[in-house]
């Protein structure tokens, strides 16, 4: 199986701008135009009059919790070719627009000096971002390890100034997260026993921590834990039954990325027989977005007691649990879908118990899906508001992006339908979509998303099929649409 670059990479450049500069509407009641430029400082030297920097290297690539970073700019007024200076005593800020445009995120705020010179302190703290759902968010989309963020600065104008922004640059934000180790004093426990549970937290620099809120579940019931030494606690769980009990961690503490780990712990019935176990996986490799099926058979075949079975991903972390009995003839058909954001390219365990006994398969998975539910997509058309079709628009007006979607599979297409729409310039000025949307084996419908031009000129939109937003895998090629709006 080939393996390519994630298509979580599709997803950034389909819900960015296309390029790094995002354009804001200019106030129609100035009249004095202004320009915003970071990466630009004056020089140290009072009597010069050089400015120093590089706009192309304004931002840092990556930024830590913790990090506090001078932004350097300059904000000018242009009242004519040779009219141009600094704009002084005016308020302007710095801004992240990449996860809600229409609610950006204030990182700092800064007024300019009298010639126009300013500097934002930014000191970036990862809580500002939680609170907005930065993280659930991208989570699927991208690594929690790197949140993207595209900062430009902005100055909002006034009634004698026209406002601006800079251009934007992609930055990656890199949380503190915990590292969290759930450990068991045995692999495989017998029914009526207890499990020792041992619990660490570190630090990113591989120091012991302690978490300022920490909370247990064993199978859904809260547990105390013994606190052992910094950032080690510990509990011995209730007896255990047959099956394939479940450990949460929830661990939170100010500036951390709030964390909660998945962790279990499997007992069995045993017997004085010998016990044989066959596993059959479908495929040896698989992408996201498939289904993986897991056959096999069990010797001798007792249809009262449990197969149990664990995934996990190439982290560690528990993916997948199940149970089920075996027909009487002993065999048994496990299946579960790969999608969501513990599914990461790499290579995955599937555990198999039963009767004290165990069995592991390991399989691939890349980021191409191998086998999916494919969607037609026919007839995309632009509407009015009345769901009559048009050739050109009206700035200004509603605008309607509507397509024809048809399944031919035999089971329900859980589908999220996009919609991206780009000026002449490449430059997107809108993307929105519906998600969540079920069709039904051998059904179609005519999802429509509209739009209302701002501006005359001529654009290309892009109707996008997805699986979600969190598993963006295609079920449809793109359907494109080339429409003027005067």
């Amino acid at each position: 199986m080939q393996f390519v670059k994630p298509l979580a990479l599709t997803m950034a450049v389909l819900l960015l701008v296309s390029s790094l500069t995002l354009t804001f509407s200019v106030n129609a009641q100035s009249n004095i135009k202004t320009e915003l430029t970071l990466g630009v400082k004056k020089s140290d030297n009072p009597s010069s009059t050089n400015v120093s920097g590089d706009p192309n290297q304004a931002l840092p690539r990556v930024v830590r919790v913790g990090d506090v970073h001078l932004i350097y700019g300059r904000l000018l007024k242009i009242e004519g070719k040779s009219n141009v200076g600094g704009l002084g005593n005016a308020n302007v800020k710095l801004i992240d627009v990449y996860n809600n445009a229409q609610n950006p995120i204030l990182l700092a705020a800064a007024t300019t000096d009298k010639e126009g010179y300013f500097v934002f302190e930014w000191h970036v703290q990862a809580k500002e971002y939680e609170k907005l759902g930065v993280y659930e968010l991208q989570e699927g989309i991208g690594s929690k390890d790197r949140i993207t963020l595209q900062i430009l600065s902005k100055y909002d104008g006034d009634a004698n100034y026209a406002s601006s922004t800079s251009r934007g640059f992609l930055v990656e934000l890199r949380p503190l997260r915990f590292t969290t180790s759930i450990s068991t004093d045995k692999q495989l426990y017998a029914v009526d026993e207890v499990a020792k549970v041992t619990i660490t937290f570190k630090d990113p620099t591989g120091n012991f921590i302690d978490p300022e809120m920490l909370e247990i579940f064993f199978d859904s019931t809260r547990i105390s834990a013994t606190k052992l030494d910094v950032g080690t606690y510990f509990f011995v769980t209730p007896t255990l039954t047959e099956k394939i009990h479940s450990i949460m961690v929830i661990a939170d503490k100010e500036e951390y990325l709030k964390e909660t780990i998945l962790a279990t712990v499997t007992a069995s019935a045993k017997i004085d027989l010998p016990v044989a176990i066959l596993t059959v996986l479908d495929q040896s490799a698989y992408g996201i977005g498939d289904f993986v099926e897991l056959a096999g058979d069990v010797r001798p075949a007792f249809v009262e007691r449990a197969i149990m079975f664990q995934v996990k991903n190439p982290n560690g972390a528990v993916y997948n649990v199940g149970q089920i009995f075996a027909n009487e003839d002993g065999t048994f058909k496990h299946e579960f879908k790969l999608g969501g954001s513990l599914a990461v390219p790499g290579k995955w365990s599937v555990t198999t118990t039963y009767l004290g006994q165990q069995i592991t398969k390991e399989f691939d998975v890349g980021t191409l899906q191998t086998k999916f539910i494919r969607l037609t997509v026919e007839l995309p058309e632009t509407i009015n508001d009345q769901g009559d079709p048009i050739g050109q628009g009206s700035m200004g007006s509603p605008l309607g992006i509507q397509a024809t979607l048809i399944n031919n599979e035999k089971r329900d297409a859980k589908l999220t339908y996009i919609v991206k729409v780009d000026d002449a310039d490449g430059v997107t000025v809108m993307v929105s979509w519906i998600k969540g949307a079920v069709l039904k084996p051998g059904t179609s419908a005519k999802p429509a998303i509209f739009w209302i031009p701002e501006a005359i000129g001529n654009y290309t939109i892009r109707i996008f099929i997805w699986d979600s937003l969190d598993n963006p895998i295609p079920l449809a090629a793109p359907a494109k649409i080339k429409i003027g709006v005067a």
